[in-house]
């Protein structure tokens, strides 16, 4: 859920749409999450520190599901992207920052 709440500010921004339109969209139903509100106000508002999760322990959580995971024969693609995604954030720097920080893994440095 966080990354798709970051990703979808990132591409907002880029596309020079309003995010506020996206959360009109969504209003009362089954999208319309408070996590999903939290997180992406800590990146409008530039909020991502102090971390309530950082991003670096994020990392390390979601790689050692994957490889539990793959060590019982499951697949899961998806976190695995979340976990580069992660990593990315922290080499870009916001390792110590909220999980919510991957928006700047949206973006070629």
């Amino acid at each position: 859920m966080t990354h798709g709440a970051v990703e979808m500010l990132a591409l907002a921004g880029a596309l020079g749409v309003d995010p506020d339109r996206f959360f009109e969209v969504i209003e009362g139903g089954p999208l319309d999450m408070g996590y999903l509100r939290a997180k992406t106000d800590l990146v409008r508002q530039g909020r991502l520190s102090p971390a309530s999760f950082a991003v670096e322990t994020a990392e390390k959580d979601a790689r050692l599901i994957v490889a539990a995971g793959e060590d019982h024969g499951v697949r899961l693609d998806v976190l695995a992207a979340g976990a580069q995604r992660f990593r990315r954030a922290a080499a870009q720097g916001h390792g110590d920052e909220d999980m919510a920080a991957s928006y700047h893994a949206s973006f070629v440095p």
